[in-house]
């Protein structure tokens, strides 16, 4: 048996199923052995908004048949020296994901493996495909500094909130990345449980549209950019929501340096968007299927997430 999960969201869980087939993993092994070209290691291709790639995990220590094949590799990834025959090994995975919906895991309460979920996977895989994105090149960190400072927000006359030092390494260590979402990053507070909007106070988004996520973040206790936050709430940070209707969410958080940092799912933090570029503008800026941009928001030190 193995697990198969498509890193592609950043706000809501994973797709992510057992397949309990022997005749499938079989057929995936021998492949993988005839052809070292076909996998790679997970988190070595793209690491962008939106699809990345398809991670197989062997659940079994005793397995014979898994001489030469790692127990974790990804399909689908760019860092697959043959991409178009890996992607069609992940395509032939993710066909048959329906096939194993009757094993619940608790991703599928927001993330079932259904045959909207799957055909949302092809599509992205198959432009992903036809299109590979290039290699991300993060631009350098700022030297640090650990001061936390209190700006007048530009747009707002009588508004304050706080920008303090982007810290990436806060977030990208092995007991934190994997359980820590991009709305965890913006709230800048490690749960630990991938972060739902509204989900700590019984108000969990209904619909991945602006209005329903932002409803959610608002049960919350964020507020809209305007909206001024008194002295109590201190620290007060600035964030930004971004929606693909239909897919998934994403927040960004602007950072002390006027630049803004993000957090794409289980990925590590950065300061660059799709195209490598220093983010200054989340409203401009490269966010791959996260078309609509749903606003500016205050977020307090009263604002409590799970």
């Amino acid at each position: 048996m193995f697990r198969v999960t498509v890193d592609l969201f950043s706000g809501r869980p994973n797709p992510t199923w057992i397949v309990t087939s022997d005749e499938t993993e079989g057929i995936l092994i021998a492949a993988l052995r005839e052809s070292s070209e076909l996998y790679a290691r997970p988190g070595t291709g793209f690491d962008g908004l939106g699809y990345r790639e398809v991670v197989v995990s062997r659940l079994g220590d005793d397995d014979r048949q898994r001489s030469g094949v790692p127990h974790e590799f990804a399909l689908g990834t760019t860092a697959a020296a043959n991409l178009p025959g890996s992607a069609r090994l992940a395509q032939q995975l993710v066909e048959s994901m329906v096939t194993y919906a009757d094993i619940r895991m608790p991703p599928h309460t927001l993330t079932p493996p259904s045959p909207e979920i799957r055909d949302i996977i092809l599509e992205q895989l198959d432009r992903f495909v036809r299109q590979p994105p290039a290699t991300l090149k993060p631009p350098a960190l700022p030297r640090s500094n650990p001061l936390r400072t209190t700006v007048h927000d530009t747009r707002c006359d009588q508004c304050q909130y706080e920008v303090s030092q982007f810290n990436p390494r806060f977030w990208n260590r092995p007991e934190v990345k994997p359980h820590n979402n991009c709305y965890n990053y913006a709230r800048n507070w490690r749960t630990d449980t991938f972060a739902q909007p509204g989900q700590a106070h019984g108000a969990h988004w209904t619909a991945l549209t602006c209005p329903a996520v932002t409803a959610a973040a608002l049960a919350d206790g964020l507020r809209q950019r305007c909206e001024c936050e008194p002295d109590a709430e201190y620290p007060r940070r600035l964030v930004a929501l971004v929606v693909g209707p239909g897919l998934d969410y994403h927040w960004y958080r602007e950072q002390r340096g006027g630049f803004w940092g993000h957090k794409p799912g289980n990925t590590e933090a950065r300061n660059y968007d799709n195209s490598s570029a220093l983010i200054t503008n989340p409203e401009t800026c490269d966010r791959g299927f996260y078309t609509d941009f749903c606003g500016y928001f205050y977020a307090g030190r009263s604002v409590v997430i799970s």
